[in-house]
């Protein structure tokens, strides 16, 4: 599977005669999977809206109490997370099924770039986390972290000192010290009450080095 898929939605229908693919795959879209799988009724809902087609495969059953909880870990474990979902007979979701969404929908409005550009890292975190790399921009770290949040935490493995490092939410900095490959990093408490908090970490681009020109 490419990595590009952390989530695949797994529509399970109840009957094909009122389900309506374009709603099904734009709301994939709107939440940040980019993969479903439901067999060829949805193909050409995904050729539209540039969502790939999976082969149809098992998922799991989840809830809103658990859905990102169970993304984040198997992420950590380098897994896709294929979830099933339920398209009644009149084409809705359930009440439970509806929730999973909502509760996807809100937290990868906030960090589903970070979660589904980062690859994992070799980067540590003395936490309970996991550190991603962006597989696109090299210079960017992502540190994934479980509530309750420490007020202090290290990350090892750095060659260097970052350029900046910040929450994701609200782009605060962080105060920070480096010393021996290892990033001290001082917490101070996020806006939202989110399961699981990301920062950035970022180090000096190229660019950064540049000198200014003048004429």
């Amino acid at each position: 599977m490419n990595p590009d898929f952390a989530i695949v939605l797994n529509f399970k229908l109840e009957s094909e005669q009122n389900a309506d693919a374009d709603f099904l795959v734009k709301t994939a879209r709107n939440v940040g999977a980019r993969a479903v799988s439901g067999g060829d009724f949805l193909k050409e809902a995904c050729a539209k809206y540039t969502i790939f087609l999976a082969d149809e495969q098992n998922g799991v059953e989840l809830t809103k109490d658990n859905v990102i909880d169970t993304l984040v870990q198997n992420r950590k474990n380098g897994k896709t997370t294929v979830i099933n979902l339920t398209v009644n007979a009149d084409g809705k979701f359930n009440a439970n099924d509806q929730a999973v969404l909502d509760q996807i929908n809100k937290w990868m409005h906030m960090f589903g770039h970070a979660f589904n550009e980062g690859k994992l890292s070799d980067l540590t975190v003395d936490q309970d986390g996991l550190v991603l790399k962006n597989r696109h921009a090299n210079y960017q770290k992502y540190v994934f972290l479980k509530s309750p949040l420490p007020e202090k935490i290290v990350v090892s493995g750095l060659e260097k000192a970052p350029n900046r490092v910040e929450w994701i939410e609200n782009r605060i900095d962080l105060d920070f010290s480096f010393a021996q490959n290892k990033l001290s990093i001082n917490l101070v408490k996020p806006d939202d009450e989110f399961e699981w908090q990301v920062l950035r970490i970022q180090a000096h681009r190229p660019e950064d080095y540049l000198a200014e020109t003048k004429f």
